[in-house]
């Protein structure tokens, strides 16, 4: 057995700079496919990470409509046997005192004045200082900002003084803006000692929320409660990990597994290439052994060992590369995030996953080249009966590709396999109609030896073809992640603009009157006020009774339009009609039911099941979220105050407004948002992902170069009694190495040509797609189009360069004997 092994390693670096590429191949694709799996499994720890610290060890929570209640309706939860841990708090805006010129916007800073820094019902991790329960704790990027360190004190407008106790890493209660242009939408957050907050405003006796522990799961206690407190301002909830209102990142895990599915197919194709054409170069050698009694399986055990030992090698040096790339790109991709997180690389799973995957993909590719070895006919192959190519495959390869590109007209996911599968098929045609417009530029460019390169591509031209195709396969789907990542915030402003309901929202601490309204009515820009509700948070259950929180907005026919739907109107009717719901489309396929079913709610008047009418597209929440007829949520749903309103102003005039609300209700407002500054957060961590499109880019093309390298080597192995030839009648090293130069070139031009071709009908596919609903138009990413052309070329010419300076030292007379 270990002579098999032997001979097999022989075999496959008998030819050195085959088996260097190949094994580069194969370590680049396991690579790859370890880190976005590293990268996938990563960032989801890190979101749960920050859903578990908020959530802490609470398991229910008591808030109120009005955004503070009285402590003393709490006061029989405290004293209750089965409470374990309770933490009270207090959220009050307010405006740093700082030096320089700052707007109230900028200033303005949430303080959460809790009763106990220390309670197990919070978790702060502390960078510097500790929590004393007597100063202010700032998060990192405040610290950095305002220039703080423990000691230091920072003031309040019209409020206090105090001094910071702790500086804490990046957690979500006090999630902050890490700059001062975010800060201009973005309010601060810090925490202080209840009792100082309270003394600070004056509510000594109220608070906005209180978490509680309790032993057992509290389900009891939790039914009493909801009882108790139904037709008051407080309700319960339970305390739910559940974050996927701020963070939508569903289409990052498929772009991780889109990069990871591409480079192991590409890298797969390598591998086929490679070991397809050592079985055709040692088809004498399998007729031998199968004449000296070796059987079919035998021989193809001989193959499937090789290429066990190319997996063996290339997984145990991919892996460990691949850790270190999946490092990296998690750093690229939380820097795209607007808060300063920090993660823990999780490797071990992705690892394991990654050797199976790295052991089994290459012997997978080479499942029919292995097979052909085994079929090697002895009478044939010794008689040197070489079948060549018919020209009827060329013309069924490319009816068959016309017919399968007739599937990019059906609007379904089918049509992108279709379009890759029908570009690979047609390539032959376009090589050869590339090359008859390409001759002169490469007669031009290479003389002589530029014809002669053409003529040689047909010699193996499917293999060039193919080769080629997987360079424009790579290309074409990068292009359209490029093209999605540059659409997707012109489709993203589209429907925020749409479904905003207004150019501005403000929040207030508590219920606006009539007398605040018509104040606001009273500003020259503003033409129309809108009150808005929002109960947040609000409880669910998914069909399989997972726990769900996310916020019920109210409207109304004559309201703002907070939705989109071709059946608006008839919505609204129904909404009013009945206590039911409207789900927007990310909440509507978590929940996982029917138009018809009854939705499990925990409403401030209790435990619901509210039937769901319809699902719509909304930019609230990223669709993920509730809407609920105005009158019905404040009846039967229980919600009877409004803190929020949507504001409709001339056009510039955002800005003054703000600052003048700021000016006139800084006293008890809590937030003031524009459409703009909706659009700006939601579309920014989409644009900052085009730098990582384009590292992408350029990794799959050199991945794809690393092919086109091992091809012209193969070429050149085939043909080394021709070039021995040529070298007999005149050719210069230098000629040669221009032919070499000029078929990796055509092989590059075709290769990108092909793929921004490719690129571009599938950019065109997804832009008609009604399963995109108009999202993504029509645009080419002319950015990543450069950069596919400049690196598509140069790493060609760099994988010819390479090729070139092997021919250049072949031996004229061994050459010869060869042929």
């Amino acid at each position: 057995m270990l002579n098999i092994w032997r001979i097999s390693w022989r075999n496959i670096t008998h030819n050195k700079k085959r088996f260097f590429f190949t094994l580069l191949a194969i370590i680049l694709g396991v690579s790859f496919v370890t880190s976005m799996l590293i990268a996938d499994k990563t960032t989801n720890d890190v979101f749960d990470y920050y859903e578990q610290m908020y959530v802490a060890n609470a398991d229910y929570w008591v808030l109120s409509d009005e955004h503070t209640y009285p402590e003393e309706m709490i006061s029989a939860i405290q004293k209750d046997p089965t409470v374990t841990n309770t933490l009270l708090a207090l959220d009050k805006q307010a405006f740093f005192e700082l030096e320089g010129d700052h707007s109230l916007n900028e200033r303005s800073v949430r303080i959460t004045g809790v009763n106990d820094q220390n309670s197990p019902l919070l978790e702060l991790p502390v960078i510097e200082g500790r929590l004393d329960n007597e100063g202010i704790v700032l998060p990192k990027v405040v610290a950095t900002l305002l220039g703080k360190g423990v000691g230091d004190t920072v003031r309040f407008t019209n409020m206090g003084e105090a001094k910071v106790s702790a500086i804490v890493e990046y957690t979500q209660l006090l999630a902050s803006p890490s700059n001062w242009e975010r800060a201009e939408s973005t309010s601060f957050r810090i925490m202080a000692p209840l009792d100082m907050l309270r003394e600070w405003t004056g509510k000594n006796d109220e608070i906005s929320y209180m978490r509680f522990q309790t032993k057992g799961d509290g389900e009891d206690l939790f039914h009493s409660f909801q009882q108790k407190f139904h037709g008051s301002n407080a309700y319960i909830e339970p305390v739910v990990a559940d974050d996927l209102q701020s963070n939508d990142i569903g289409g990052l895990y498929t772009f991780f597994y889109l990069i990871a599915g591409l480079s192991m197919f590409i890298s797969g194709f390598i591998v086929f290439n490679m070991i397809y054409t050592s079985v055709i170069e040692r088809k004498k050698e399998f007729a031998i052994m199968k004449s000296l009694g070796y059987t079919q399986g035998s021989v193809s055990k001989f193959v499937l060992i090789e290429m066990m030992l190319l997996a063996l090698i290339g997984t145990a040096i991919g892996i460990p590369l691949g850790i270190w790339f999946g490092d990296l790109f998690m750093q690229a991709i939380l820097s795209v995030f607007e808060f300063d997180v920090v993660y823990t690389l999780n490797w071990k799973q992705p690892m394991m996953m990654s050797i199976i995957i790295g052991l089994i993909f290459p012997v997978v590719f080479s499942i029919f080249p292995i097979y052909s070895a085994g079929k090697t006919s002895i009478l044939l192959t010794l008689k040197e009966e070489n079948t060549k190519t018919s020209s009827n495959k060329y013309i069924l390869r490319v009816l068959v590709g016309i017919g399968i590109l007739c599937f990019v007209f059906i609007d379904h996911p089918v049509a992108y396999a279709a379009v890759i599968v029908a570009v690979i098929l047609l390539f032959p045609l376009l090589l050869m109609g590339l090359n008859k417009l390409i001759k002169p530029i490469l007669k031009s460019l290479f003389h002589y030896s530029g014809i002669m390169a053409t003529k040689s591509l047909f010699r193996q031209i499917n293999r060039n073809a193919n080769t080629a195709a997987i360079l424009a396969v790579g290309v074409s789907v990068i292009l359209l992640l490029g093209a999605m990542v540059e659409s997707a915030p012109k489709g993203f402003e589209k429907e925020i603009r749409n479904t905003y309901g207004g150019d501005m929202r403000v929040t207030s601490e508590t219920p606006w009157s009539a007398e605040d309204i018509a104040q606001i009515l009273s500003y020259d820009a503003v033409t129309t006020v809108d009150k808005i509700s929002e109960a947040t948070p609000i409880t669910w259950e998914t069909m399989n009774g997972e726990r769900r929180q996310f916020s019920v907005l109210s409207v109304s026919e004559k309201g703002p339009s907070l939705f989109a739907d071709p059946h608006e109107k008839d919505l609204y009717k129904k909404l009013k009609q009945t206590s039911s719901v409207l789900l927007g489309d990310r909440a509507f396929k978590e929940w996982d039911g029917n138009i018809g079913q009854s939705i499990r709610m925990n409403t401030p008047n209790g435990e619901q099941y509210v039937e769901v009418i319809g699902v719509v597209k909304t930019s609230h929440y990223s669709g993920y979220v509730a809407f609920m007829d105005a009158s019905n949520l404040k009846n039967e749903f229980g919600w009877t105050n409004s803190i929020d309103l949507l504001l409709t102003v001339n056009s510039g005039a955002s800005d003054s407004i703000r600052d003048q609300i700021w000016f006139d209700f800084g006293s008890h407002l809590s937030k003031i948002q524009t459409v703009e500054d909706e659009i700006d957060s939601t579309t920014s961590a989409i644009s900052s992902m085009n730098g990582l499109i384009s590292v992408m880019l350029f990794m799959i093309i050199g991945l794809a170069s690393i092919g086109t390298a091992n091809t012209l080597l193969m070429n050149t192995y085939e043909r080394r009694f021709e070039i021995g030839t040529m070298r007999a009648l005149g050719f210069t090293k230098q000629q040669v190495r221009n032919m070499i130069l000029a078929e990796g070139m055509l092989i590059g031009i075709s290769g990108v040509i092909g793929g921004i071709a490719t690129g571009v009908i599938l950019i065109y596919v997804t832009s008609k797609s009604k399963l995109m609903e108009g999202f993504i138009s029509f645009q080419l990413p002319f950015s990543n189009i450069i950069l596919a052309m400049i690196a598509g070329v140069f790493l060609s010419l760099c994988a010819a360069w390479i090729s070139s300076k092997t021919v250049s030292k072949m031996d004229i007379q061994s050459s010869l004997k060869e042929g």
